[in-house]
């Protein structure tokens, strides 16, 4: 009569068994105390077939699930796979054994011979199992990919418990071993090929790492002996435990070079890698090659069965209790899993913040220009619908187009006909087509008279470089290694290095559009640096250009060949621009309006605007409030602007007064001021001895008084006016708003020294770091209110006084001013020495304010001494 198997249900079984190969499963069948018949359900996914059984020891009863890898798949992901079906079939399995073979890695340290046992153990940063891969082609031959995780808590108690009882007594695998040969013989005596027995220390043959293995037989019996490793033979042929890492990759190694890279490491499997990241396991390891080309498979089925002993021999210290207080493997891998995902998160958030801040600085180092909230503001004046006119313009439809005969167009226009609003509209268009086609690059710039400093070559073609990289996943290698090389050597980025990134990175684009609103506002010498380097360029580069009609020559000298559109502000976009603002949805006072005022009102500035925008958005913005108006419509925009200013000078006196401040300030300071450093210095008064925020004027009005002849460049927060033509139109006038050009420097200056000499300015603490806009207004006021009072010094009341007593407190209650004048008179040279020794006469010989120089009280300087670098006043 057969004899019946218990049968337990799934539930009952805590421990998870893997074994890979068919002889590392026979040996782990062959040490359990009991047989169970097989499970009574799998999951319908589950394609493993399980061997049941369980282990006693004195600590209790450990009921275990053995499964094996399908023949021919080893590695780490059938051994993942295998040990997701059992738990999905045996949820309460609490931790698992991953045992049976691995090739050692003998070293000085470790005297690993064949038969012996390696287990894993945490050790510094490594969980007990360090994964790797194997390269195709490097100097190593190995990759590292990191380490996986611990052995659980209730396996690592255990193993350190059986530590300790090997310190007393040896190691009961032999004892298990025997049990095993004889209750199954034929595993002792096979009927072919070495047994599960020891294969004796003549086949235990470690050679020189150099000395390859004799192709001719499987086994070494024609290697060369003179080539083995000497060593200390052992007393018995008991197996050795040794505890550390184990290293488990895809890959079986069998190289004793590749080897050797790993000596920290006690050997390599396969299997392993797959698990401890998502199964809380232990992994041990019976050792049956030298991972080098003498490898051969005499000392599998003896080393796999060592493995299986020490794996019984630890179930048997493990207390049964502890197991069944444990947390699911199930649990945990939910739990690995969960944190894994986060972990992963994490990691990819810190790296992606790493690659922004870098992507961060290169850019700034490209470029400190950001056209794009120049562009907001542009788009914002045009009215829908203008402009269509170009878009719809052959020449346009060419130089767009997949084939396009020309490669540049040009736009030429005269002050105020609306080119800025057409390269808006470009832009948007072009924006809306590149939408969908990655391989499309688009790059622009909105020049400004106002911004030449900083609109150079360099930083014209970075700030489009800038925009092109920013459409591709990754910068160029290129870009990050020109980075790397200027910036440690302290360097910006040249004209010469633009263009080279340029043509570089057009090759990451099938077309490339560039567009260049304004241009004649540059520089002369940045304007022919970026025709220079266009010209130098891709072909694959098409350039839009608008600007007044006299660069056209400039242009076509450097690019031979363009087309030209000529921009005039058309009937139909005037008409739509005074239909958006007058009676319009844009109107303050829509209901001011009759239809017959409106109709007559329309034809009247459409009639008078002559093709200019500007003085049509002028006109709208004064013809609503009375309806005479219409009888003296400005002829031209000179005419317009004074209207405009007139209207400003019969606002009541305090309005009319800011409004001379701000254009004043705006068109007559020798930088572009900030909005904040604006609202600062309207609330300086004459004769104020300490700063009263509570001056500072209301921010969302402030220009409302200038009547839209100052606005807000969104782009920089900085204050300008609304048109070039406007600039040119101010240097014209003898006044502006009833004083004269010196008479407005001359309040500059005294605005300036009045700050210079509050007690909070002028102190040695240098101010908090959120007082930016202070600390900028100081950089002006101690550098610029000289340029000022030159200007204005042939005036009576030009603040010479004020400017004596400021110089004549000296250097010890003036240090930040003073050393800021420093630094700016000869910013390449500057020494605290040059600092130390700076007078009142340097100061004045650099701004050349006769005046004071030539003054009976300041002919007491000496105008022989030197300052740090050893000039003198003269």
């Amino acid at each position: 009569m057969a004899l019946v198997l218990p049968q337990l249900d799934n539930s009952e079984y805590a421990v998870g068994w893997i074994a890979a190969l068919p002889h590392e499963r026979a040996a782990a069948e062959a040490l359990l105390d009991h047989r169970h018949a097989p499970p009574q359900n799998k999951h319908t996914k589950d394609d493993n077939i399980y061997s049941l059984g369980s282990i006693d020891g004195p600590n209790g009863e450990h009921n275990v699930v053995i499964a094996g890898l399908p023949p021919g798949r080893y590695g780490t992901t059938p051994a993942a796979t295998a040990a997701a079906q059992m738990l999905s079939s045996f949820p309460a399995i609490k931790f698992g054994l991953m045992v049976g073979i691995g090739g050692g890695i003998p070293s000085n340290d470790n005297d690993i011979r064949l038969g012996d046992v390696v287990v894993s153990k945490p050790e510094g940063t490594f969980g007990g199992v360090r994964q790797y891969g194997v390269r195709k082609a490097t100097d190593h031959g190995f990759e590292e990919r990191g380490s996986l995780n611990s052995p659980p808590r209730v396996l690592l108690n255990a193993m350190g418990a059986l530590q300790s009882k090997h310190e007393r007594e040896l190691s009961a695998i032999p004892s298990i071993l025997e049990a095993m040969y004889k209750e199954n013989s034929l595993m002792a005596k096979p009927r072919q090929g070495p047994g599960y027995i020891y294969q004796g220390t003549n086949n235990d043959r470690l050679f020189h790492p150099d000395y390859a293995h004799s192709a001719s037989k499987k086994d070494c019996s024609e290697c060369d002996s003179s080539k083995e490793l000497a060593r200390e033979g052992r007393s018995d042929q008991d197996p050795y435990i040794f505890y550390g890492t184990i290293a488990s990759g895809d890959e079986v190694v069998k190289d004793a070079r590749q080897r050797d890279l790993f000596l920290d490491c006690l050997c390599f499997e396969t299997e392993a890698a797959g698990l401890v990241n998502d199964f809380p396991c232990l992994v041990i390891r019976g050792i049956c090659d030298y991972s080098d080309t003498h490898k051969n498979d005499r000392w599998q089925r003896y080393a796999a069965a060592t493995a299986a002993a020490y794996a019984k021999e630890l179930l048997q210290i493990t207390d049964a209790a502890e197991v069944q207080s444990s947390p699911e493997a199930r649990k945990i891998m939910h739990e690995l899993q969960e944190i894994k995902s986060d972990t992963n998160k994490i990691v990819l958030n810190i790296k992606q913040q790493h690659l922004d801040r870098k992507r961060e600085r290169i850019f700034q180092w490209l470029s400190p220009l950001s056209p794009s909230a120049r562009h907001s503001e542009s788009r914002e004046q045009r009215v829908e619908g203008t402009g269509i006119w170009l878009l719809e313009d052959p020449k346009f439809f060419d130089w767009s187009s997949e084939i396009p005969k020309f490669q540049t167009l040009c736009c030429y226009g005269d002050p105020g006909v609306g080119k800025t609003v057409i390269s808006a509209l470009v832009i948007d268009e072009l924006k809306k087509r590149a939408v969908s086609r990655p391989e499309i690059g688009l790059g622009f710039i909105y020049c400004d008279y106002r911004d030449q400093e900083e609109q150079t070559t360099e930083n014209v073609l970075g700030a489009m470089l800038k925009q092109l990289l920013e459409r591709l996943s990754e910068i160029p290698e290129r870009v990050l290694t020109l980075y790397e090389e200027r910036t440690n050597h302290g360097k910006q980025l040249s004209s010469t290095d633009a263009t080279d990134l340029l043509r570089m990175t057009c090759s990451h684009f099938s077309k490339i559009y560039l567009i260049l609103d304004a241009l004649d506002e540059l520089k002369p010498r940045d304007l022919w640096g970026l025709l220079k380097c266009f010209r130098d360029g891709s072909a694959s580069i098409q350039i839009f250009i608008t600007g007044r009609p006299h660069v056209g020559g400039t242009i076509r000298e450097y690019l031979k060949t363009e087309q030209s559109i000529t921009i005039e502000a058309r009937e139909s976009d005037i008409q739509r621009f005074i239909e958006y603002e007058i009676g319009g949805p844009n109107d303050i006072e829509p209901k001011a309006m009759d239809k017959q005022l409106r109709t007559e009102i329309l034809k009247k500035i459409v009639d008078s605007a002559k093709g200019m925008l500007v003085r049509a958005i002028l006109q709208a913005t004064t013809i609503r409030d009375r309806e005479e108006s219409l009888k003296t419509l400005p002829s031209d925009l000179g005419e317009a602007f004074a209207g405009t200013m007139t209207r400003i000078e019969r606002q009541v006196k305090e309005l009319s007064e800011r409004a001379g401040k701000i254009i004043a300030w705006t068109h007559f300071a020798e930088r572009s001021l900030t909005i904040d450093e604006l609202l600062c210095l309207l609330a300086i008064r004459d004769g104020d001895t300490s700063f009263n925020s509570r001056g500072i004027p209301v921010r969302e009005t402030l220009l409302n008084c200038c009547h839209g002849l100052v606005v807000i460049d969104q782009e920089t927060s900085t204050v300008r006016l609304v048109h070039y033509s406007l600039d040119e139109h101010l240097r014209e006038q003898n006044q502006i708003l009833g004083l004269t050009k010196a008479q407005w420097h001359s309040k500059i200056a005294r605005t300036c020294l009045t700050f210079l000499k509050f007690p909070s300015v002028s102190a040695r603490e240098v101010p908090e770091q959120n007082h930016r806009t202070t600390r900028r207004l100081l950089s002006y006021a101690a550098t610029k209110w000289g340029h000022h009072l030159r200007r204005s010094e042939g005036l009576p009341d030009a603040p010479l006084e004020l400017a004596k007593e400021y110089l004549n407190t000296g250097l010890a209650n003036n240090v930040l001013s003073f050393r800021l004048f420093c630094e700016r008179m000869d910013p390449y040279l500057y020494t605290e020495s040059l600092f130390n020794d700076v007078l009142p006469v340097h100061i004045v010989a650099f701004f050349g304010i006769l005046r004071i120089m030539v003054d009976p009280v300041s002919t007491a300087w000496n105008l022989d001494i030197k300052d740090g670098n050893g000039r003198t006043p003269l």
